[in-house]
């Protein structure tokens, strides 16, 4: 079998068409990383301050608490100005520690300014608590008398509470904030995936495997008649095509890796990223039906609207965790265009009109799922995880989990298509 496997592999590595393919898709990705890197100088790795309101404050309660109150207001003031300035300056563990000092604090504010119980609304309040202790800041519960009027919106929380844990790990882990196009041996593998596969993958596949069914007619002839062989004839050929289109997909970013590591180490493997943890774990849907509202927050590598990033289910993961199940997608996804270009063109005689329908069938599929798409029907349109970081990071509305059983089951339905073809169709 893998004698061949490898066959299959080296002949289409040698034809002049995939050849300039290959070397297209280089040049796109390397032509990125440029891009990229420029980008990253121009972008900031830190966010402004949510800051504390003091509009439901009033002194008629309690003066004197009052008045303490707003000594403590002062000081957080005079913090964020430090810590903006410390980042501007590029002093990036002070930046670290004053990022975690406020957003414990903002995410405190929230809770005592607001009406929902806290053991119902209010997740990792116990790890908030730790860290006040931890960076010895004050107790601003003991406020709450002076408090008029109470919200039910607990929206900045969410985000005071998530970026308060991020610049702690970051703090903790001796970390450098990164920004959303950074690039290094670490990221590479992250940022390809993220804008160039999406629209890519199934075009490479697509036009790199279209012309398999003339080319191995005469072999398929030959093959299909020697007995035990033809029940593993379509598994093989499977093999050989996700082998080698996952071979001039990963090896290019197994190579950008390797050249990085001088630069700028590997460090940043263990760098944080939120990821949409129902989403991942689950059949979940993210439901935002009513925002009409959508604004950009940048956390490191993650790039989100202020609607996902205050979402209760976002947690942090390792990159390098990030990068595997991303990969895993990856995976997944090439098995299921390659099953699908391939079962085409068993049912189409013409070769280009099969790479046509291909090529139709995912772009309505992907115009009928756009990334923004928020409608229930498109969770079992394959096109919704045609980016598995966008569905693992909470970006899109279709969770991670999802996407792996749906595309897994639409493979495995064309895999059995694919060998009754390989019985009834004639070559």
């Amino acid at each position: 079998m893998w004698t061949y496997v490898l066959f299959n592999i080296k002949s289409n590595l040698k034809r002049k068409e995939n050849l300039i393919l290959i070397v297209l898709f280089i040049i796109c990705e390397i032509a990125l990383l440029f891009i990229l890197n420029t980008k990253s100088f121009t972008e900031s790795p830190y966010q402004t301050s949510l800051g504390i309101s003091i509009a439901s404050v009033s002194q008629k309660n309690d003066p004197k608490l009052y008045q303490e109150f707003m000594d403590e207001v002062n000081l957080i003031r005079q913090t964020i100005d430090k810590g903006e300035q410390d980042g501007k300056d590029k002093n990036w563990k002070s930046y670290c520690e004053y990022k975690v000092k406020v957003s414990v604090l903002e995410a405190q504010w929230y809770m005592v300014t607001s009406n929902m119980p806290n053991d119902s609304y209010f997740e990792h309040a116990d790890v908030l608590e730790e860290l006040r202790k931890e960076y010895g800041l004050p107790d601003l519960s003991q406020y709450e008398k002076l408090i008029v009027q109470k919200s039910n919106d607990i929206n900045l929380y969410f985000c005071s509470m998530q970026q308060a844990r991020y610049f702690d790990y970051l703090l903790k882990h001796d970390l450098t904030p990164i920004t959303y196009s950074y690039v290094d041996a670490s990221s590479v593998s992250l940022q390809i995936a993220r804008y160039i596969l999406p629209v890519v993958l199934p075009l490479l596949v697509g036009l790199l495997l279209f012309q398999q069914r003339e080319r191995r007619a005469k072999t398929e002839k030959t093959i299909l008649t020697i007995s035990g062989v033809k029940k593993k004839y379509v598994r093989w050929n499977l093999i050989s095509d996700v082998l080698f289109v996952l071979l001039v997909v990963f090896l290019p970013i197994l190579v950008y890796m390797i050249v990085l590591v001088p630069f700028k180490g590997v460090s940043n493997l263990i760098y944080p990223v939120l990821y949409y943890k129902p989403g991942f774990t689950g059949f979940h849907y993210w439901d935002t039906q009513g925002l009409d509202h959508i604004e950009l927050v940048a956390s490191g590598l993650t790039n989100m609207s202020v609607n996902q990033f205050t979402t209760p289910g976002m947690e942090l993961m390792p990159l390098w965790q990030c990068t595997l199940f991303v990969a895993f997608g990856l995976v997944l996804s090439t098995i299921f265009y390659v099953l699908l270009i391939t079962v085409l063109s068993k049912l189409m005689k013409n070769k280009y009109l099969s790479l046509l329908v291909f090529l139709v069938v995912l772009g309505l599929c992907s115009f009928a799922s756009p990334l923004g798409n928020m409608q229930k029907i498109n969770t079992f349109n394959p096109m919704s995880y045609r980016d598995f970081e966008m569905n693992l990071l909470g970006t899109s509305y279709f969770g991670y989990f999802a996407g792996i059983i749906i595309i897994g089951l639409y493979s495995v339905i064309l895999y059995l298509v694919s060998k009754w073809c390989a019985k009834k169709v004639r070559v």
